[in-house]
Order: C-alpha cells, then sequence, then structure tokens
C-alpha cells in the first residue's frame, strides 16, 4: 500500500502525530485541572494522620474546650457527627463506582487470626 498511495501513507503518519500530540496536552490540562484537588486531599490526608498520631493532644483540646467553652464542644462534636453520617451515606455511592472507601480496605494487619484449635 505505501508504494501506491505514498500521500495517504504521510497523511496517515500526521494524523498520528496529531493526536498524539492531543494526548500529551489533554493530559496536561487535566493534571493541571485535578492538581488542587490533590493537593488538598493529600493536606487533609496528612492531618488525620497526624491527628491519629497524637490522640493525647486532641483529648487535651477536647477537655480545655469542654471546661472553657461548652457549647462549642457541643457545636463541634454535632457537626462531628454530621460529618461522620455524610460519610456513611457516599459509602454506598463510591462501591457502586468501583472506588473502595478506606473503611473498606482489607490490610493484613487487621485480619483476624484463624482458628488454631481446627487443626
Amino acid at each position: 500500500m505505501s508504494t501506491r498511495y505514498p500521500d495517504l501513507v504521510l497523511k496517515k503518519r500526521l494524523l498520528r502525530a496529531h493526536s498524539a500530540l492531543l494526548r500529551h496536552q489533554l493530559a496536561a490540562d487535566w493534571r493541571q485541572t485535578v492538581a488542587p484537588g490533590q493537593r488538598m486531599a493529600e493536606r487533609a490526608r496528612k492531618g488525620a494522620l497526624w491527628l491519629r498520631g497524637h490522640p493525647a493532644l486532641v483529648a487535651g483540646v477536647g477537655a480545655a474546650l469542654l471546661v472553657w467553652r461548652p457549647s462549642a464542644l457541643l457545636s463541634l462534636a454535632s457537626r462531628g457527627v454530621w460529618l461522620w453520617q455524610a460519610w456513611q451515606r457516599t459509602q454506598p455511592l463510591l462501591s457502586r463506582l468501583g472506588l473502595r472507601a478506606p473503611s473498606q480496605q482489607v490490610r493484613q494487619d487487621r485480619q483476624p487470626p484463624s482458628d488454631l484449635s481446627a487443626s
């Protein structure tokens, strides 16, 4: 075919090169669009991990709020309950979309021990 239709071969090569250029441009645009959300999610994840690693500090702040401003602690607790309920409502949607929530991922170190008496 290349000897009979050299203009078609050239056009095909040009179209492939143009398609590759468009794919790279689309990928760059997508990364630029998604980057702020990814940075925010990463900061939230790091913050949650930090809070998990410092439970005494969280308890101390909670105790201080309880003594100093009990109404502020009640307001914070109600927001926490609302966030937890919202998370519970979104988990089925995530699973239908094929996304797994972090609490649903099975980790090797959290698997229940096998029954040793059955051996």
